[in-house]
């Protein structure tokens, strides 16, 4: 039942804060964050787009790593699912 609650939860803000984006105030990025962060663990786009963005950033990698135990479980899911491969050379 919780990720059921999850995913609706993170569609309804990821497309609320779209609507609100073109706001002065950056609610609408705040809430696609939140959106996809909650997303992440259940859907494999997202997570390929976190992977991706985790590889291409080692220091959001090295600052995701080190906070990973003093977040909420959801987030920390999101955190292992999307740890980043090896880059091949």
């Amino acid at each position: 039942m919780l990720p059921i609650f999850h995913q609706a939860l993170g569609a309804f803000l990821v497309l609320t804060g779209l609507v609100v984006l073109p706001l002065p105030i950056p609610f609408g990025l705040i809430m696609i964050t939140i959106g996809l962060t909650l997303l992440a663990p259940y859907v494999p786009l997202f997570q390929r787009l976190v992977q991706r963005l985790r590889q291409k950033h080692p220091a959001l990698n090295a600052k995701l790593l080190q906070y990973r135990d003093r977040c909420p479980p959801i987030v920390r899911k999101t955190i292992d699912k999307t740890h980043p491969a090896p880059i091949a050379e």
